[in-house]
């Protein structure tokens, strides 16, 4: 178990004292130990993303590393040593660049061989409060920042744990080389925790490791093995118990400090005792954490900088195509210029649905939910599901026509039912069938405590099934993780599960998993039914004619970006509005009050400094209830709560005849103010 040492008080003034302290620990550059501490420097390296990252141990004339990657030197003198400045203070040193540090700009380790510039060390501070040495980052490179400081002194904080340790063990070592019985100096010496039991889980006895965690086992006889559990063990123990010679288990225990400490345990019976050894995993577990952490920043990356690659393809279309328009207009070939903007107009167009890809694998994309009939959406889906098996599956679709009404973005419901269709196909190694089909459910009140968080009332299931192999209790507990893939490499990202799953949780419903190995998989999407005064049409498409508003309206508009501001103007006063723009909700309020004219209508961007456009929403329907109010966004999407009024949502970009017949069906809707 690692301790806590976060509060200890510091003690940098004695060097005589700290140096004391040091040896108690009989610290050697060949200590076996020494690849104990490989992966909390591992971490630390990646962490920085640095050249070099190094545990330095600052004797009295020397520094040398009890573990390191990425440098070359086992030791320096103490006088040249930047860890030498490190140990004085309890927080973590960074120099930006040494070449501009007073201390440094002379040191042999600038001026020559690593050549380094950047450095930042966090001092590894023992149970007394003295620095034994640092947990160190380096690079040939210079930084203008650096904000993991923090992490590395978290860091230091558990190499510190494992030399606090490392000196118990010492003591227990000595004490249990004066033990003539091995076995009592193996259960005495031991890193692991080692318990007896019953066949019935009563404690017997436990070594000083357990004694360590938990405290002293107590000898009335009444403490159990489930005490210390977050789950029971007890079913590790019937399992013993029943004639197993050996299981090998891992459990969640709570010790003595009240600390979570993750354990892997062996069991083994003799006779009417059990006999169990456990390692503490805690930290291999942070380990693996911080490592899935890495791997999947690495897959952000590679995701993102393909779809820079593509949007700048994109923009180089568009910008391209503008400037040879540009160019025949000058020259008077306004007919040939006509074609270079259509192209101009497709390049942004698809940039906009790249926008949207990227929004859609964060689970930030825009809605736009109507009102539909499910038995629709799955008759159109057929001829695009059906193209994406081959002869070797059989598509089946089972979906009545009773099925109930439901308001949701019906380009999304079909995306996520044809990416459940492929996932059920690449499943399948054999020829079998694949079933979507869709039925009318109730969720009661006695369905509330289901943990999926859904409320009571109708709902409509969507169900995509598959006749393959089935899924597996470990792997269907992270299914919907972003990221998780059981798929070869190449062939899926993980996110595919992920964002279904964002989507319907985004849409009011929930998913659920239905498999086992060996008896195929179906995946249930359950969906709220729309009720009647939810009902409504599409109110953001532009295909029907522009409805009549009231005459001379007034617009006011909130915009942060200066030239998109200028643009909207220009839309609106051309389609013969009135428009008062400003640059955030304050100034909007502002303008308002200063021109002493109350606006028709309130067109504003989310995402703005001072005042954004969900707070000036509020603050105008404090002012005029009734107000309509178009929200703008390029990013925010389904984010916007209950709490937010507003009458339509529209999404950047889009185009000027849409948006003034967005405005133009809005107040038409809306009783003159």
């Amino acid at each position: 178990m690692l301790l806590n040492l976060s509060h200890t008080i510091f003690k940098g003034d004695d060097d005589a004292a700290r140096l004391a302290a040091l040896r108690a620990y009989k610290l050697d550059p060949d200590d076996g130990d020494n690849a104990l501490y490989a992966d909390l420097v591992a971490i630390a390296q990646a962490l920085g993303g640095c050249e070099s990252a190094f545990i330095s141990i600052v004797e009295e004339e020397r520094q040398w590393f009890k573990a390191a990657r990425g440098i070359t030197l086992t030791q320096t003198p103490r006088a040249i040593a930047f860890c030498d400045h490190a140990i004085r203070s309890p927080e973590v040193m960074v120099v930006l660049d040494a070449t501009t540090d007073p201390r440094f700009v002379d040191n042999p380790l600038v001026t020559g061989p690593p050549n380094i510039r950047f450095y930042a060390g966090a001092p590894i501070i023992n149970a007394d409060g003295y620095a034994l040495g640092t947990l160190c980052l380096s690079d040939s490179a210079p930084r203008e920042r650096f904000d993991d400081a923090p992490l590395l002194a978290a860091l230091a904080r558990q190499v510190a744990a494992l030399l606090e340790l490392r000196k118990q063990l010492i003591h227990q070592q000595i004490a249990a080389d004066l033990a003539a019985d091995q076995r009592d100096r193996l259960w005495d010496s031991s890193l692991d925790m080692m318990l007896i039991t019953t066949v019935t889980g009563t404690l017997v006895a436990g070594n000083p490791a357990w004694e360590k965690a938990f405290g002293p086992v107590p000898l009335d006889g009444r403490a159990h093995v489930s005490d210390y559990f977050t789950d029971s063990a007890q079913g590790d123990l019937i399992a013993v118990a029943s004639g197993e010679s050996d299981v090998q288990t891992e459990r969640e225990m709570r010790g003595a400090d009240g600390q979570t400490i993750y354990a892997s345990w062996s069991l083994a019976r003799e006779g009417d005792l059990i006999f169990g050894i456990a390692r503490d995993i805690t930290r291999a577990r942070a380990a693996e954490a911080q490592l899935a952490q890495v791997q999947r920043m690495e897959s952000i990356g590679q995701l993102t900088g393909g779809i820079a690659h593509d949007f700048n393809n994109l923009l180089t279309i568009i910008s391209g195509n503008l400037d040879i328009a540009q160019k025949r207009i000058a020259s008077g070939q306004v007919d040939r210029a006509g074609q270079a903007i259509a192209n101009a107009r497709d390049g942004a167009n698809r940039a906009a649905n790249l926008t949207q890809r990227l929004l859609a694998y964060a689970r930030r994309q825009s809605l736009t939910p109507t009102k539909i009939k499910p038995a629709d959406l799955i008759r159109d889906l057929v001829p695009l599901a059906s193209q994406a098996l081959d002869d070797r599956h059989e598509l089946k679709v089972e979906c009545p026509d009773s099925l109930w009404p439901i308001i949701v973005d019906a380009s999304q419901l079909e995306n996520a039912l044809l990416n459940l269709v492929v996932n059920a196909r690449d499943a399948m190694d054999a020829p079998g069938e694949i079933t979507v089909h869709a039925a009318n459910a109730e969720r009661t009140p006695e369905d509330a405590d289901d943990g999926h968080g859904a409320p009571p009332g109708r709902y409509v299931r969507f169900c995509v099934n598959d006749s393959g192999s089935g899924i597996s209790p470990e792997v269907a507990k992270h299914i919907f993780e972003p990221f998780f893939t059981t798929k070869d490499v190449g062939k899926g990202t993980g996110l595919g599960l992920s964002q279904v799953q964002g989507f319907v949780a985004q849409s009011g419903g929930f998913v659920t998993l239905d498999t086992a190995p060996g008896e195929g998989t179906t995946v249930i999407l359950w969906l709220p039914v729309a009720d009647d005064a939810e009902s409504r049409p599409d109110r953001g498409s532009a295909g029907s004619a522009d409805p009549a508003c009231h005459e001379d309206c007034t617009i006011l508009l909130a915009e942060d970006n200066a030239a998109l501001r200028a643009h909207v103007c220009d839309v609106l006063q051309e389609a013969g509005f009135k428009v008062i723009d400003a640059e955030d909700g304050q100034a909007a309020l502002d303008r308002v009050d200063a021109s002493g004219t109350q606006p028709d209508l309130v067109l504003s961007d989310i995402t703005m400094p001072r005042m954004d456009g969900k707070t000036l929403a509020v603050e105008i329907r404090k002012r005029w209830p009734e107000m309509p109010i178009v929200l703008m966004t390029g990013y925010a999407g389904g984010a916007l709560d209950g709490d937010c009024p507003h009458n339509l949502l529209i999404t950047k970009p889009f185009a000027p005849d849409d948006l003034v017949a967005l405005i133009r069906r809005t107040l038409s809707a809306v009783p003159a103010i």
